[in-house]
C-alpha cells in the first residue's frame, strides 16, 4: 500500500485549491479513488515524486458546432 496525494487545482489560475491524501494498493487502484472525486475542476494525482495523472477541467458551456448546435446535440 502506498500514499497518494491528490491535488484539487483552481480551473482559472491553475494554483492548488486543496489536497486530499489517501492510500492505494496500486497506481490504477489510486486512479479509480481519484477519479470518483472528480467535480469538473482540474485535478493532479502524485505518489510521490511520480505525477500518475491530470484530470482536465471540463467545459464551463455547451460546446457549439458550426451550425449551431451544441455538441450534446441539443
Amino acid at each position: 500500500m502506498s500514499g497518494y496525494r491528490l491535488y484539487f487545482m483552481d480551473r482559472f489560475s491553475g494554483h492548488i485549491e486543496q489536497r486530499r491524501d489517501f492510500i492505494a494498493e496500486t497506481d490504477a487502484a489510486a486512479t479509480d479513488i481519484a477519479h470518483q472525486w472528480f467535480d469538473g475542476s482540474p485535478m493532479e494525482l502524485w505518489l510521490g515524486s511520480r505525477k500518475i495523472r491530470r484530470w482536465e477541467s471540463a467545459p464551463l458551456v455547451p460546446l457549439r458546432t458550426s451550425e449551431g448546435a451544441t455538441s450534446a446535440g441539443e
